[in-house]
């Protein structure tokens, strides 16, 4: 599943300046759309458990909230390294959910799930191509066509070489799954 994620330099030597870059990052992706969580990786595994976006944005003004924790955190780390940031959209859960619905067979609330996400965030690709793949497997081939087209214009989309695919397949006659 797609979310906006991204790589933030943590240096221990200039912890304040790390902090306050990853809190101008986050901001500026708040008003982007429908935040709600915040994750920490390192190396693929997963540091502090999902930190409400709220909480992350009132640090700016409670220091010791949020700055104690990712203080220890860098600190700890020791040495100058990336730390993944994945910030969770509402979409994103959306989808999510409807992974889960399509896959236990309900495919009329998947697809709910999937429009939803599209209606939060209109370009997602995620919720794009996956609704490609229950409009191909439900018979809907002109609106499969249409949605996995949409995620092949979206070059950097890791579901566009899937949905190009899907696209060489239908026009082949073949079958997607």
């Amino acid at each position: 599943m797609a979310s906006d994620a991204f790589r933030w330099e943590v240096d221990p030597k200039a912890v304040e300046a790390s902090i306050r870059a990853l809190r101008e990052r986050i901001r500026g992706a708040v008003d982007q759309g429908r935040y709600t969580k915040v994750r920490f990786r390192y190396k693929g595994r997963q540091l502090l458990p999902d930190l409400p976006l709220g909480a992350v944005l009132a640090a700016e003004g409670l220091s010791l909230a949020l700055l104690g924790p990712l203080q220890v955190l860098v600190v700890n780390l020791g040495v100058k390294a990336f730390i993944e940031v994945e910030l969770v959209h509402e979409a994103s859960e959306r989808v999510r959910e409807g992974e889960d619905l399509f896959a236990a067979g309900e495919v009329d609330a998947a697809e709910a799930k999937y429009r939803e996400a599209l209606a939060m965030k209109p370009d997602d690709g995620a919720a794009l191509y996956r609704l490609g793949v229950l409009f191909r497997v439900t018979g809907r081939r002109d609106e499969a066509i249409a949605a996995f087209e949409k995620v092949a214009a979206i070059a950097d989309h890791p579901d566009a070489p899937k949905a190009l695919e899907a696209l060489e397949r239908m026009n082949r006659g073949g079958r997607i799954l």
